[in-house]
């Protein structure tokens, strides 16, 4: 006897954890993702980082060009140069710095245009989920639907009931005396109460 309770208890306690487990998974589904979101952010940082690192690497080899030809112009400073000899040098170096901003601003320009690019397509996705999710509104007017129609089929059971009032069930006859009996004993210990 005692393992028939034992085994009972386990079953129940079973199926205990299965409700347990789907009411957490229901519950789950209203959470925000805030996984999905703090990953999505972290790749638009990388993204946004990796841009800033590959457009500013010309710059820092045009300002090492630059930094270059300065040493070089301070070590033949010693000796006379020509004016135009000088202004030659300056510029060819700002020239060359030039090329290296114009190559910094395209390759900007074109990484640009694929973030551009790339954040559009997100939009879209984002916007053919969000089409895709049912509006809590649409959900609540189900519900009062819903209610409305379980209103009415009790309603009508209600009608079928007084209907056959005359024909009651064992049941129903059991519940009037007990309805019965609990009302005499309120009387009493209200009776009583007053007495006392």
């Amino acid at each position: 006897m005692d393992e028939r309770i034992t085994s009972l208890e386990v079953r129940v306690g079973g199926i205990e954890d299965g409700i347990k487990a789907i009411v957490h998974k229901l519950d789950s589904r209203d959470e925000m993702p805030w996984g999905v979101l703090i990953g999505t952010a972290g790749f638009v940082v990388t993204l946004i980082g990796s841009i800033g690192g590959l457009a500013f690497a010309p710059l820092s080899a045009g300002i090492s060009d630059v930094k270059a030809g300065i040493a070089k112009f301070e070590a033949r400073s010693d000796s006379y140069m020509k004016r135009e000899d000088i202004e030659a040098q300056v510029n060819g170096v700002r020239n060359a710095v030039k090329e290296q901003m114009d190559i910094a601003k395209e390759r900007r320009n074109d990484l640009q245009a694929k973030t551009d690019d790339r954040i559009a397509r997100s939009e879209k996705d984002v916007a053919s989920i969000q089409a895709q999710i049912v509006p809590r509104a649409e959900h609540a007017e189900q519900w009062a639907g819903q209610r409305a129609r379980d209103a009415e089929l009790q309603r009508q059971v209600d009608e079928l009931r007084r209907a056959t009032g005359d024909v009651a069930t064992p049941r129903d006859t059991i519940q009037r005396l007990q309805r019965q009996v609990d009302d005499l004993e309120k009387t009493r210990l209200k009776a009583q109460a007053d007495g006392k």
